[in-house]
């Protein structure tokens, strides 16, 4: 008898530290949800940020290029509940509301801006929160936006309201927003790897936009926008490339190969033709896949 009480102290002593073990585990140990996803909490790469939001929600396609995750309850008749935007942006954070309205969602009328005042995560990162009012095929409905920004980079989480008002459970998923700078080290890619993203960056700073889209893969795809998408965006007269803008030295924050494609996500510093100093910007397309021997940009898809 002593013998098997003494096992089942043993027992629940070593169930105890591997419970603490795993409760005390690092955010750096965390994986990118592109990677290894976790019903009900959303991992970023660069910027390293994660979103907490009810786990019975399922992942929905995302309906722009620049909403990196969408996710809501499992209702045809409603749109993502949850969207996170990444993208870079040189306006300040009191002019987010109207950077959205610029940003456009044409699909939406009579959109009102509710409310537009400053905000903290929940570390003291200044945030900026809006509520706007909208009508999508008949229906009105309000959203909850709330913005932070990194850089040059901008984090954008976008929580829809269930019937037309905001309540607390919407507040918790949008200020879920937590960033984690201590996953942001650098690592060592193959020297394959790191000579597809030296060229490329040569090439986008030649403002080359033929050779810039070399890199890319005809079947590419990034929240549905095709290699042919990006390439209009190069050419535009007003994109970074055509000002001026160069990119440079690349930095990978998560690497992590599977077969002939790789995950991948970091940053480069960017540096705008009438700036003096460079900024950080977000290393677009997370993924990358080997075509006879060269490696090209694949997206974002599965």
């Amino acid at each position: 008898m002593k013998k098997l009480i003494a096992l089942a102290t043993i027992m629940a002593v070593m169930v105890l530290v591997a419970a603490l073990a795993q409760a005390q585990s690092p955010a750096n140990d965390l994986k990118p949800t592109f990677i290894s996803p976790t019903p009900g909490l959303y991992v970023n790469g660069w910027p390293a940020f994660t979103v907490s939001y009810p786990k019975e929600w399922v992942e929905m396609p995302a309906v722009l290029p620049e909403v990196i995750f969408a996710a809501g309850a499992a209702r045809p008749d409603l749109p993502p509940v949850l969207q996170i935007r990444v993208f870079a942006g040189l306006f300040p954070l009191e002019d987010w509301a109207k950077a959205f309205m610029h940003l456009g969602v044409p699909l939406f009328t009579d959109v009102k801006v509710l409310s537009d005042r400053p905000s903290k995560l929940k570390d003291g990162t200044p945030a900026r929160e809006v509520e706007i009012e909208w009508v999508y095929q008949g229906a009105k409905r309000n959203d909850l936006l709330l913005a932070a920004k990194k850089e040059m980079t901008w984090v954008a989480i976008i929580v829809d309201a269930d019937e037309g008002k905001l309540g607390e459970d919407v507040k918790r998923v949008a200020y879920s927003l937590t960033f984690q700078p201590d996953r942001e080290k650098p690592v060592k890619v193959p020297p394959d790897v790191q000579a597809f993203l030296d060229m490329y960056c040569a090439d986008w700073g030649n403002h080359d936009v033929r050779a810039v889209m070399e890199h890319f893969s005809d079947r590419f795809r990034d929240s549905g926008a095709s290699k042919a998408y990006y390439e209009k965006w190069f050419r535009d007269p007003a994109s970074p490339p055509q000002t001026g803008g160069t990119i440079s030295a690349s930095t990978v924050t998560v690497f992590e190969a599977h077969g002939n494609r790789a995950y991948i996500d970091g940053f480069w510093l960017f540096k705008a033709k009438a700036d003096s100093d460079a900024v950080k910007v977000v290393m677009l397309w997370q993924q990358i896949i080997n075509e006879h021997g060269q490696w090209r940009w694949f997206g974002n898809q599965k």
